[in-house]
């Protein structure tokens, strides 16, 4: 049974940067032609570089011991901006937000889930995902789409929905930032689940216009694999017996 929370439905968050009007146009305009009322949340702009209270809020050495390489600027800022709408979420009081990156594109059964409302029960629900693996039998039927709930963390921040109460656990989970925005702390543990398939989507990958994808072909390399001393790892066998109980969907 869906039970929705009372009051107003979750306001739309564009995260956009000041200066990509013709990037966002397009989402725009379909918010608009399907009778939603959206906000425009300005991010962080790493383009030209972290400085002042924006570097100072990051944590580089952590990062590169997370990721085995240093995040760039602009994937900074991302975290920043995603970090930003959660502090956003907590000091205005609502009960949670949908949160739609400028490029996202989204499909012909998005407006009817949103109308739903059935995002509103839970912690972290994405719209679009990538490298995404769910548990088998976790299959929920809502707003007439299949929700399944993560067995390991998932990537893309295209779009989402996301309670108060998980916004304020990533937030603290991402402060100093030494995460990517997809995603910081164990969201597993949020019990996050995915729209499968996707109804948001987002453009290729190699095509598409990107302000991330340069700067990090560009990023130091990763760290050497830790070859065979990954099997003595209790970490590496967990993640391994997850992987045979659960399934890729994306």
């Amino acid at each position: 049974m869906i039970i929705y929370t009372h009051g107003q439905p979750w306001p739309i968050l564009v995260l956009t940067l000041e200066g990509d009007e013709r990037r966002r146009a397009p989402l725009l305009d379909w918010l608009a032609r399907h009778g939603l009322s959206h906000r425009l949340f300005f991010g962080v702009d790493g383009r030209k570089g972290l400085a002042g209270r924006w570097a100072a809020e990051t944590d580089r050495a952590a990062a590169r011991q997370t990721y085995g390489r240093d995040l760039t600027d602009g994937e900074l800022a991302c975290a920043l901006s995603h970090r930003e709408i959660y502090r956003w979420i907590e000091k205005t009081g609502n009960p949670g937000a949908i949160v739609l990156e400028d490029d996202a594109l989204p499909g012909p059964d998005f407006a009817a889930f949103l109308a739903s409302r059935a995002h509103e029960r839970l912690d972290l629900l994405m719209f679009d995902h990538s490298h995404a693996r769910i548990w088998r039998n976790s299959r929920q039927h809502a707003g007439g789409q299949d929700l399944y709930r993560l067995s390991l963390p998932s990537c893309l921040t295209t779009g989402y929905a996301i309670s108060a109460a998980a916004a304020k656990r990533l937030a603290a989970a991402n402060t100093p930032v030494r995460w990517q925005a997809d995603w910081p702390g164990n969201i597993v543990a949020l019990a996050a689940m995915v729209v499968v398939p996707p109804i948001v989507g987002h453009p290729d990958g190699k095509t598409g216009v990107s302000h991330l994808r340069s700067a990090r072909e560009g990023a130091s390399p990763r760290r050497k694999s830790p070859g065979l001393a990954r099997f003595t790892n209790r970490l590496f066998w967990k993640r391994w017996i997850t992987k045979r109980l659960s399934r890729r969907v994306s």
